[in-house]
């Protein structure tokens, strides 16, 4: 399976990567190290998380304040949202 970023996702991503890289660039490799790692345990395990809606499921990040909502497709994984926790949870409800 393919992991491929919705474009809301990506800008979640560029949001991230700009914070993180102002406050230390090892943070910031550090939060790519981790989000890598939540990408390869979706690919791995893909059923394994719950449902956040009927057809987007959700994870957790560790070490970082982030849920990571995705769909499954036939060979894709699209991710929909990689969300700070500390928003308010009614703008990932919108999105997804």
């Amino acid at each position: 399976m393919k992991i491929k970023l919705y474009p809301k996702a990506e800008e979640d991503l560029y949001e991230a990567l700009k914070y993180y890289s102002q406050i230390d660039v090892k943070l910031k490799e550090k939060f790519i190290y981790h989000l890598d790692s939540t990408f390869e345990k979706i690919v791995k395990f893909p059923n394994l998380y719950q449902y956040e809606t009927k057809t987007a499921q959700k994870v957790l990040m560790d070490k970082f304040p982030y849920v990571i909502v995705y769909e499954q497709y036939q060979d894709i994984i699209m991710i929909l949202a990689i969300f700070h926790t500390s928003r308010n949870p009614n703008n990932l409800k919108n999105r997804i």
